[in-house]
């Protein structure tokens, strides 16, 4: 492909879009590209990165470039794509996301022996045990209680199997739920 007029390219990106002549024009200004990677560090910044970030600034600066104001589109790109770098470069440095930019990963500092875990040994209990344990908690009462909660009897059924009340009973059910939730948590 032949190399094409610059103000030719430029009308074409400017009223086509034309991607071709984009990438002719991003080609031709490589070095600058090159040379802006060398001026400006920006964090998590790789290849393709770069690339895009110079493809939308020639295209912006395609769009707003006017023929009879600026002679030299080379100086108007670069002055448009360093400009944009610096912005990316101060929300990059801004104050409130310091901690962000000085954060380093908690595998790091850990690999690095910075840090010592402690390894604190879970003692896990099988369900079967946990409510064993909390059966064993119970007064007859809440046994019973348990049994109405849980749906086996009703209320009528246990007054009449045994002495209580309605009230104690229910009392009772209270009881074993806070003892229930004490257990679990």
């Amino acid at each position: 492909m032949e190399r094409m007029d610059e103000v030719y390219l430029i009308r074409r990106v400017k009223e086509e879009q034309d991607t071709i002549a984009l990438r002719e024009l991003v080609n031709r200004y490589r070095p600058l590209i090159n040379g802006a990677k060398l001026n400006f560090y920006l964090r998590n910044f790789d290849q393709d990165d770069w690339e895009q970030e110079a493809l939308i600034m020639c295209y912006q600066s395609c769009c707003t470039y006017d023929e009879e104001r600026t002679e030299n589109f080379g100086a108007y790109y670069r002055t448009k794509f360093y400009n944009h770098l610096r912005s990316l470069l101060r929300y990059e440095l801004a104050h409130k996301r310091t901690a962000f930019s000085k954060s380093i990963s908690y595998d790091n500092v850990v690999q690095k022996n910075l840090i010592k875990e402690e390894v604190e040994e879970m003692h896990i209990t099988s369900r079967k045990e946990m409510y064993q344990k909390f059966i064993k908690k119970l007064s007859e009462k809440e046994l019973i209680a348990l049994k109405i909660f849980l749906g086996e009897i009703t209320i009528e059924e246990a007054q009449a199997k045994t002495k209580y009340s309605r009230y104690q009973l229910l009392q009772a059910k209270a009881r074993c739920k806070t003892k229930l939730r004490k257990e679990l948590f």
